[in-house]
Formats: C-alpha cells, structure tokens, sequence
C-alpha cells in the first residue's frame, strides 16, 4: 500500500472528532480500549495478518484521539482562569446584593492580568486595539482584550509578541448568540485557547513587564520595518494595496476592510491573501532556486530550504496557517533531505497527524480542514487527469483547471457547513488571484532591501506589488460578471455530507482498483508502443513517432481506458457509477436546498422567532402559506464591525429556508434595530421594505433606500391604519399617524408598531415605543383570547405602563433583550407588570430564540433553551417541560 501513513492518521482523526462530539467519555475505558487494541496489533504483527494489523492499528488510534480531543477540550472549555474567573463574579454578584445594587444577568469580573502578548498587538479598520494574552496570573487561560481610549493607536509598537505585560481588565464571557443555525462563537474561540473576552479602559493602563526572549524581540522588530517598509512603498500608490501586501507577507489581516474581505470571499479567493499552502509554496521554489543558483544541490539543498522555511515561519509570527503549511514543506524536504521517497500522500498525512497529535482541537478547525482537504483533493486527482493528452502549452491551464476543481469538490461540503456558501467563481478568478498574489508576495519581499538602499527604488518596486495586490482585488469582479457563481445555503444535514463523501471516497477507491488491473491488462500494448516508438518501422513511421509524441500518448490512453473497462467487470462498473450519482445528488442537494421549496409552501400555521441579536429586536415571520415577513434586524454600533444581519439573522433565515424575503420592515432607524438591515437586503432580495416616520437626513436609512433601490425593492411608508392582508393574516398598522413637519433625529416613539390578527390570536410587535404612545394606541386594540406581545423597548421603564399591559393583557410577553446590558434592562417592575396579567415572560437573554407556532386557536411557545408551553383559550399556560440547556 503506497499511503500507509495513511491508516493511523485517519484513524487519529476520526478518533478526534468523535472525542469532541462525545467530550465526556471515561478516560479509564479509552484507555482500556487502547490497551486491547495495541494487544490486538502486536498478535497481528506476529502472526503476519496485514488486514488485521492495519485495522487494530486504525483503531487503536481512533481510540486514542478521543482520549487525546476529550481531555484537550475539558482544559480548553474550564481552564484555570475560567474557575477564577467564575468565582471573581460570583464575589462581585454577592457584593452588589449586600450593597443594593442590581446586576446584570451575564457574569462579570473585573481582575489584574499578568500574562505574554501571544501576536503583535493589531489594529482594526475602526481603530480598536487588540491583544492576545496567554496569561500566567491570577491564572493560566487564554484571553483577548481590546485596549479602549484615543492613546490605544500610539503603543501599539510596545505590545509585541512576546513581551509579558501586566494590566486591570473587565473580563466576561465571550459573546453568544442563541439562535438555530448560527454557530457557538464562544466555543470556537475556546477551541482557538481564548476563554474569556475583556476591556482595558486605557492604554496607560497596560504596564510592559519584560521585553521577550532577543529572538522574539529581534523578529518584532523585523516585522515592525516591514510593516513600515511595505506602507511607505506600497501605501503610496494605495492604502488597500498596502494591507493586501502586509497580509500576504507578514500574515497581519488586521487593515482589510469588510467591503474586500466579503468580495473575496464570494470570488472564492480570499485564502490567497493569508500565508497559507500557496504562500510557503512560492517562498520554497524561490529558496531551492537561489540555492540551485549558488550550487547548492541535494541534502544542503533540502537542509536549508527547511531552515529557511522555519525562519520565515517564526517571523510572521507562527500562526495556525503558517504552522500548516511550514510543517507539510519541512516534512517533505527532511525526507529529501534523508532520501526518503514516498508518495506525496504520505506526507500530507504525517503532517496532518503531528498537528493534530500535538493540539488535538484543531480536527474541526475550519483552516485545518480547508487546507489539508483541497491538498489532499489535488494529489488525489492529479492521476486521473490525462494531460498527456493535451497540447504542452495547454497543458498547465488545464492542470490548474482541474486542481481548483478537485478542491472545490471536495471542499463543497465543508464551505457550506462553515461558511453557508456555495462558490465556483474560484475556478475562473484563481487563473488571475493565485499569479497576482504571487507578484504580490515576491515583490512584497523584494521591497525591504530595496527600501533600505534607497526610498525611491522601494517605491518602485512596491508600485510592483501594488499591481499584484490590485490584478488580486479585480479578479474578484468575476462576481459582477457572473453573480450566479456563487450563493448562500443553509448548512447541509449529516446525512447529505455523509452521502457525498461516501460516494466519493467509494468512486475514488474502485477507480484506483480498475486502474491497477488495467495496468496489467495493457502491457502487451505498452511493449507495441514502445517498439513503435524505438524506431524499429520504416524512416518514415520513425518520423511520425519523432513529430507526434502527443498523438502516441493519447492513444496509450485510450487503449488504458478501453483496458480497465475490461478488466472491471459488470459488478465494479456498476458500483463505481452508483457511488458517482450518490455524490453528484447529495452535491446537488447541498447547492440547491430543495428543502427550502417545500418550506417556502409553508404548513398552515403561523410562526414567529423572536431572535437573539443581544441588545436589539429582530422578528423573523412564516405565515401559513409560506409568506415572510422580516421585522427588524438588530445590529450593534456604527463603529462596530460585527454585522448581525449576516452573522446572526441570516444562518436563522437560511435555516428556515428562506430564499427571498417578501417583506422587510423597520420599525424606526436606530441601530439596534436596522444596523442589520443592508446585508439583509443584499442577499435575500425583499420584495418590500416598510418604514414609518421618515427621518431624510439621517444616514442610516439613505443606505438601506439605496440598497432597496439597487434590487428594485418597492419602499413603503407604512401609515397608522394601513392594513395588509397575507395568507389570510391581517397585518393592521397600529403606531400614530406621522408628524406635520420633517423629522430630523430618530425617535424611538416614531417606531412602526404591527398587530398581526389571526382568528383568535393577536401578535403585537411594538418597537420601542414609550408610555405617551401607549397611552394613544391602547385603545385600538380588540380584546383577544390569545395575544402574544413583543415587550417594547427591551423592558425599559420607560414603556410598559401599567395602563398599557392591562389592556392588551397578554398571554405570552416576550423580551428582546442582550446579556449584561448596561441599560439593565428588562426592568424588575416591568417583568412584574406582565405576570400579574397572567403572561408568561420569555427572555432572548435567558431563553435564546423564542419561537411562537400557531393554528389561530392555540399557541405553542418553544425556545433554544428547551423550554416548550402549551396555551389555550381561557387558559393559563401549561408547562410540557422545561429543561434548559447552555
């Protein structure tokens, strides 16, 4: 067997994943299970069984990843900082009770952090400052703080990789969104070794301890020269040029904006600008060249192209892609190096098992995967593609061709569970990305002597580099050209990625099997072609062998085909056919969702999700017959860079099927409300967009009217009265009627308020109005059985009147609210006032998602959090179960 490594690694791997998704097994019986198992592989090692002993092998290697993964986990997931941590805020909590003080819900603590920067300190496109701590005291635990204030910006030369710094921080939990469909973000970064989050106020606050070791500090200073280096070179011809240089050469994304970040991503090339495979790639061919160069052939070679390598890798600062690649290209140099020559499999595989063998977390790691399966796609498939076949100047096009093919086919189920898209604009724009990042990178090198010789000859060749940066950025404008090349899916069920790769790896291994035999089957025609080709025939034949190598390898292909259809029998033939349209269907049903066309018919019932968006409201709608309706977006400050309408409310849309929207509203333009809104309208389309009392000047709502008018979306002022009817719901307009004169701030009282009126049920969604407008509004609401309110202004005491909620005297009461607000909201009163109307009082903070269902004469009220209620007519609510989860 060529792959041997093979059979431990994936076996480790497996074993890996399993720990994670069964954190909690027995480390006494995967131990055991070892123990046997490796019993198991020296008998069959005595006794010759090949069989045998690669699968005791395997398996004993699975065994030990879930012992290795489980315990990686419990020490990322409770590290001792995190028990610190949990009991600081738990003293605080206490402290505040005694004193009379309220406090949020979510824990927080405040602590004296001693601990090593892990990377150079970054600085975001807003200009926030951010560092990355191991820390050794109070105790050990991985941390990422942001340094607040304008002083931030101008020390961030001093916080080094390296360097241990001392400093007050405000720590809490990493944000969480609980919402189905969007991922655990506070699980990843624990994956990644941060466990908690915090805030320095100052920059004066943050103290340099000591200096790191002179190797560390000696590559800090080299990256803070080329950092210099590239924007005095590159950053006169152009900004974005120059962090597109700097994130190729020194691996620091920090100065990208979201606008390029989010067009690389749709051309399906944005891997190009991280130092990853392609990067380490370039810079070894340019090292084995200079050395070939200088006369340095064989083991020297090998030698010091690894050094070279491990030298590069430590400047820029050894992050997990750096680790990767470095690895797979010293592995194969050091067997060069002691002439070891195996297949290439091989050594994706040994590499692959010493990283994960060393962190064990790094098995669902999404770099991980997409690096390791589109390298593993690429020397899988290179034997299948019959180059030899083609013209010799089309031959390297239709090599890169079909290597960006392999990868995006085996990497279509892992771009859609991580990254919800679906992309094939990297098979045409990687033709231009890949040779522009190329001159990008070498001409990103090239520029720091050259700046040090002389400004001038720096500023020529980064104008080099600012063509490359910029032939990257343009080849992304594939999308323009072909929108349909990419799109957003839902993330693909276990079963459908299960089908995929199983069909896959099953064509792949009776491919390999037809192959073999067919080897055998054309010998007797390989000895006649090369008979031919020796010459043995008349001059003439002997010059049509000489002129047409091309012609003569075609027809030994040919003649392979022809052979291994032979050899393959019936049986095989079939089978490897069968297993080639499992995986082409279960592709076409991750592509195409044709789930969502059955959602989009709807089931008769009325559904409404209050998100979680923290502190802000978001709605989302399914009327009975498939109908949707969108209110609100949440979103978080105009400085931040955290889009919630992409990052949260889109993965719950896409889960529910969602392809196009047919109405979005927004109910006032604060941010907490519309902050969302523009990526909303970008990806699903809506066929309206409502709005109450326009408010011209304010910035926010012009962009979400230009992005309207760039889809051809139909742009409503909603009116006090107006009634809309879908699905045979009534949508009734509820808020006042709209001021004489032009508005010029937003108010939280000009908030669209909707009532949606089904048979027996009312579902109010009241914005953020105050008690003035309550006072006005109250009366236009009919008495209902079974009314469900969104509590307006995430609980303020500013709203909620005692007047208000006796009137609409709801059954469900729903607070759309973020953890550990500094408004401290829901107020206690407020809460109060609901239940002595007999409502039952869901959080967003404490529930998650809280999803509403109903036929029109009952309600079910369910949340992320387990709960599930029963309401009736007439009926206090009665609670199923109540069983949550964190």
């Amino acid at each position: 067997m060529q792959t041997v490594a093979a059979i431990p690694v994936v076996g480790l791997l497996i074993g890996c994943a399993l720990g994670l998704l069964l954190p909690d097994v027995p480390r006494s019986a995967g131990f055991a299970f070892l123990a046997l198992l490796v019993s198991v592989a020296l008998w069959a090692w005595q006794r010759r069984q090949a069989m045998a002993l690669a699968g005791a092998v395997g398996a004993a290697f699975l065994a030990g990843g879930v012992v290795l993964a489980s315990d990686a986990w419990a020490r990322a997931w409770r590290p001792p900082l995190r028990v610190v941590f949990e009991e600081l805020a738990r003293r605080e909590r206490e402290e505040a009770v005694l004193a009379g003080r309220a406090l949020p819900e979510d824990d927080s603590a405040s602590a004296t952090l001693i601990g090593r920067l892990r990377a150079d300190a970054s600085v975001g496109p807003e200009g926030a400052v951010s560092l990355g701590l191991d820390v050794t005291a109070p105790a050990r635990g991985g941390v990422r703080l942001t340094v607040a204030g304008v002083l931030a910006a101008n020390r961030v030369g001093e916080w080094r990789a390296g360097r241990l710094v001392r400093m007050p921080a405000e720590l809490r939990r990493p944000s969480r969104y609980l919402d189905p469909g969007v991922p655990d973000e506070e699980r990843a970064l624990a994956r990644r070794g941060t466990t908690l989050v915090g805030t320095v106020k100052s920059a004066a606050l943050v103290e340099v301890v000591e200096r790191g070791g002179w190797l560390s500090e000696h590559a800090a200073a080299a990256r803070a020269f080329v950092r210099r280096a590239i924007t005095t070179s590159v950053g006169h011809w152009s900004a974005r040029s120059s962090a597109i240089v700097t994130a190729i050469v020194v691996g620091d994304r920090a100065g990208l904006d979201r606008e390029l970040e989010r067009r690389l991503q749709e051309a399906g090339t944005y891997h190009v600008i991280a130092i990853s495979g392609g990067n380490i790639a370039i810079l070894a061919g340019l090292t084995l060249i200079g050395f070939r160069v200088a006369g340095m052939l064989g083991r020297t070679a090998m030698l010091s192209a690894m050094a070279a390598l491990l030298a590069y890798g430590y400047f820029v600062g050894g992050g997990a892609s750096v680790r990767r690649a470095t690895l797979m290209a010293v592995v194969y140099f050091g067997a060069r190096a002691v002439d070891l020559r195996g297949a290439p499999a091989n050594v994706l595989a040994l590499s692959a098992g010493l990283l994960v063998a060393a962190e064990p977390l790094t098995v669902v790691d999404p770099g991980f995967l997409l690096t390791f399966g589109a390298t593993a796609a690429i020397l899988f498939t290179a034997p299948v593609v019959p180059l030899g076949a083609l013209p010799r100047p089309v031959a390297p096009l239709a090599a890169m061709l079909a290597a960006s093919a392999a990868a995006e086919s085996m990497l279509l189920p892992v771009s859609a569970l991580l990254f919800a898209r679906v992309t094939f604009a990297g098979l045409l724009a990687n033709f231009v990305a890949i040779p522009m990042m190329a001159v990008a990178q070498i001409a990103g090198m090239a520029l720091v002597p050259a700046t040090a010789v002389s400004p001038a000859l720096g500023a020529a060749v980064g104008w080099i580099a600012h063509l490359g940066a910029e032939g990257l950025v343009r080849s992304a404008d594939v999308i323009q050209v072909a929108p349909f090349l990419t799109w957003r899916v839902a993330p693909p069920s276990a079963w459908a990625i299960a089908a995929y790769y199983g069909g896959l790896v099953t064509w792949w291994i009776l491919w390999r099997r037809r192959a073999h035999e067919a080897t055998k089957t054309r010998r007797h025609e390989d000895t006649k072609t090369r008979r031919h080709e020796s010459g043995h025939e008349d001059t003439k034949a002997r010059k049509k062998v000489t002129t047409g190598v091309t012609t003569a390898t075609a027809l030994r292909d040919e003649d392979e085909i022809l052979a291994a259809t032979a050899a393959e029998g019936r049986l095989g033939r079939a089978v490897r056919i069968s297993s080639s349209v499992v995986a082409l269907v279960a592709a076409l049903w991750i592509a195409l969702e044709p789930s969502t066309w059955w959602a989009s018919r709807g089931d008769g019932r009325l559904h409404v999700t209050f998100l979680d968006v923290g502190q802000g409201d978001s709605a989302f709608v399914r009327f009975p017959r498939g109908s949707t309706l969108l209110v609100d977006t949440g979103g978080l400050s105009a400085a931040s860079s955290f889009d919630i309408g992409d990052r949260v409310v889109a993965p719950v849309l896409r889960r529910a099927g969602v392809r196009r929207l047919d109405s979005l509203a927004v109910t006032h333009g604060d941010f907490d409300h519309a902050g969302g809104a523009q990526s909303l309208i970008s990806e699903f389309r809506p066929r309206d967009v409502w709005e109450g009392t326009p408010v011209p000047p304010f910035q926010l709502m012009r962009d979400l009217r230009a992005a309207a008018s760039a889809i051809s979306a139909r742009w409503v002022n909603l009116q006090a009265g107006d009634l809309v009817t879908v699905d045979d719901v009534q949508i009734v307009a509820r808020h006042p009627r709209p001021p004489d004169w032009e508005r010029q701030d937003v108010r939280n009282d000009d908030s669209i308020v909707i009532e949606l009126l089904w048979r027996d049920v009312s579902i109010v969604l009241t914005g953020d109005i105050g008690r003035e407008v309550e006072r006005e509004i109250a009366p236009l609401f009919a008495a209902s059985p079974l009314r469900v309110v969104k509590v307006p202004h995430h609980g303020s005491l500013t709203s909620s009147s005692p007047e208000f909620v006796r009137t609409l005297a709801p059954r469900v009461a729903v607070v759309s609210v973020g953890r550990g607000n500094r408004f401290g909201h829901p107020a206690p009163d407020v809460v109060d006032r609901y239940r002595e109307v007999g409502a039952q009082v869901f959080r967003t903070d404490q529930d998650g998602a809280v999803t509403v269902d109903t036929d029109g004469y009952s309600l079910v009220v369910s949340t992320f959090t387990g709960q599930r209620v029963f309401v009736k007519k007439q009926m206090q609510p009665r609670r199923l179960e109540d069983t949550k989860t964190n």
